[in-house]
């Protein structure tokens, strides 16, 4: 079978592995002390409180807590710490939101800008659900797709799925890139299920309800209804607006043009997802689009949801799905670093910071879908980085490692392992793109949800196992709870910084 490799994740910063930031608080204690020394003899309380300060300075230049610098972990804590003393940090919707018309969702945090877009298919009935961030201008949409089982597939089918989908991959991160896609996600999410879809499936399709196999069955799916799972996944799209800018302006302009510039890319990239091997169940209308997010921030609102789905045709009392705008939470709240509290729930989401360094099937995450009983999310995050771009810092990155190594051999220092692995990655990647590969920034996020905080505990450690027994380090995205909730748990492709200059 395919064997895969990850590169090893870059640890090299401005000079010799030490970032700026290190650089510049080393130096200021370093200036501290010297300081101090000048001082001894005239000031002796002043020489030792910059003896102090320099020997603070240079600790936390230094020191890493939990695989962060502490200059890394300073954004966050001051951040969060102004978020609670703004009582930001708590937030109210539904009949305590801002407004509750058809556009609006109600979200918290960053996510508070979505509108949803007017727009309908080319068959003139079917709605699709399209998030418009008025703030970032971009445009959201949700496709769903039908798994099918890897594992038990012949060893050429699995290679022709898994030559397929990197096809797409390319596709996306080359054609559809030039036309307007700044990013995309996979989201995989695991929810009980309530609505018993097996049972469901074998009342409506069995033929022969006498024989003594179907009245096994019966038994069996009714048996298992209180454990069932389910697990369904979403494609999710982002388009840049200002990079649709003529298009849309040809088009008139308004939300209308916006809604349509996107539907001809939505057409085409189910298309190159079909064509793939991929089943796929459409583009979310704006009702099953809020119903997921509703279901992620309300879990226990997800068997009332699912009674709706399973609604007769013709009964119009009950439509599926949920209402646009009732898709955010009534309340939720940070709790402590490591929590995330939204209506029924409570949620902790993980950060894959580390892939599995030695080569890996591809099915080295089926552990991780198939061995959790719990209610979790698993998203990936992927943003194409444009060829010249792409190029530009791959040669960026070969010319700083090859200034490294000579400083080293100039100082006599030591390489390490792990700095040889790095490098040794730089070239598998410029060796890749060289061969037409395109080049992504991504982020795998892993939200664990579970009704109380002890069962949150108990769930998070379950899952950080089975990812350590991957080959993988996850770490828990403290006083970053509620963004990365966002972008774990919900499927709108968020969750990776801005791409500036030529860091790729």
């Amino acid at each position: 079978m395919t064997k895969f490799s990850f590169p090893a994740r870059s640890t090299r910063g401005a000079v010799l592995g030490f970032t700026w930031s290190q650089i510049g608080m080393v130096v200021a204690g370093i200036i501290a002390a010297v300081t101090g020394l000048n001082l001894l003899a005239v000031n002796r309380a002043a020489a030792i409180t910059l003896f102090v300060s320099a020997a603070l300075l240079i600790t936390f230049g230094l020191l890493r807590i939990k695989g962060r610098r502490i200059t890394e972990w300073a954004p966050v804590v001051i951040a969060a710490l102004l978020q609670r003393r703004t009582r930001q940090h708590q937030y109210r919707g539904g009949p305590y939101g801002a407004s509750a018309v058809g556009e609006h969702l109600d979200l918290p945090g960053t996510a508070a800008a979505y509108r949803w877009l007017p727009a309908v298919a080319a068959d003139g009935t079917t709605e699709i659900g399209l998030l418009h961030h008025r703030n970032e201008k971009t445009v959201t949409a949700a496709l769903l797709c039908f798994g099918t089982n890897l594992i038990l597939a012949d060893r050429d089918v699995q290679v022709q799925r898994l030559t397929d989908w990197a096809q797409v991959l390319n596709i996306l991160g080359s054609e559809y890139a030039d036309a307007g896609l700044m990013r995309w996600s996979v989201t995989a999410r695991a929810v009980p299920d309530s609505g018993n879809r097996a049972q469901r499936f074998l009342i409506h399709r069995a033929v022969d309800t006498d024989s003594a196999a179907y009245q096994s069955l019966a038994q069996l799916t009714a048996a298992a209804a209180p454990a069932a799972q389910r697990h369904e996944i979403y494609l999710a799209v982002v388009f840049d607006v200002a990079r649709l800018s003529a298009e849309i302006a040809d088009a008139g302009g308004t939300d209308t043009a916006i809604a349509t510039v996107i539907l001809d890319r939505l057409s085409g990239i189910e298309a190159a997802v079909t064509e793939a091997g991929v089943t796929t169940g459409g583009w979310l209308s704006p009702r099953a689009y809020a119903a997921v997010i509703r279901t992620q921030f309300d879990p226990d609102d997800q068997e009332v949801v699912d009674l709706r789905g399973s609604t007769p045709a013709g009964d119009q009392r009950t439509p599926a799905g949920v209402a646009p705008w009732l898709a955010g939470p009534a309340a939720a709240r940070t709790v402590g670093w490591h929590t995330y509290q939204h209506d029924s729930g409570f949620s902790r989401t993980l950060w894959v910071a580390q892939m599995p360094r030695q080569q890996v099937p591809p099915t080295w995450l089926t552990p991780l879908y198939m061995r959790t009983t719990c209610r979790r999310t698993v998203t990936l995050v992927a943003q194409p980085v444009p060829t010249r771009l792409a190029a530009l810092a791959t040669r960026r990155d070969k010319v700083a490692r090859a200034g490294d190594e000579a400083t080293k051999r100039r100082l006599r220092l030591v390489q390490s392992a792990a700095e040889r692995k790095e490098a040794e990655a730089v070239e598998q990647i410029d060796a890749e793109q060289a061969r037409g590969h395109v080049r992504y920034r991504y982020a795998l996020l892993v939200t664990v949800t579970a009704s109380s905080e002890k069962a949150l505990e108990r769930d998070v450690r379950a899952v950080k196992r089975i990812l350590s027994r991957s080959g993988c380090e996850a770490i828990s995205l403290a006083g970053e709870q509620d963004q990365a909730f966002l972008a774990g748990a919900l499927p709108l492709a968020r969750g990776l910084k801005p791409m500036r200059g030529w860091a790729a």
